[in-house]
């Protein structure tokens, strides 16, 4: 199961969310949240994936078998917790180990693919995520308001 968790991030979310419970209910607004939150991690595993190729491991690719990126998690399903809604980013640490934090990371001996970090975690990547969401959930409402 993947340990990191991402929530709707745009300036405003808490107006529109207001606005949207107002004039749909709360299955509405459910919704809405979880399309934004699955755009975004479509989003994130997108980079992560075109991250993760043979050539850009350390070594080369020498010892690349493929099982860090399968390890990708790709479970859509929101997680509620009272009006909370969160899904899972990243990668399984069940499946691939401490592989994906070395690779993220790096080690002493061993530097950090680059931009694997950046791609959940970067700057660019929180602005591309904001705009993201908030396109998501204004589509959200042009298609059921």
């Amino acid at each position: 199961m993947a340990k990191n968790k991402i929530g709707l991030q745009f300036t405003g979310w808490k107006e529109v969310m207001r606005n949207i419970g107002r004039m749909a209910d709360e299955s509405g607004l459910k919704q809405a949240t979880e399309s934004a939150l699955k755009a975004t991690k479509d989003h994130l595993n997108a980079k992560a994936d075109a991250i993760m190729q043979k050539g850009n491991m350390p070594a080369g690719g020498k010892y690349w078998t493929g099982e860090t990126k399968r390890s990708l998690d790709k479970n859509y399903d929101v997680e509620w917790s009272g009006y909370t809604g969160s899904i899972n980013i990243g990668y399984d640490l069940d499946a691939s180990g401490l592989t994906s934090i070395y690779l993220m990371h790096g080690t002493p001996k061993m530097a950090p693919v680059s931009g694997l970090y950046d791609a959940f975690y970067g700057k660019k990547t929180k602005s591309e995520t904001k705009a993201l969401q908030k396109e998501a959930i204004e589509k959200w409402i042009e298609r059921n308001l």
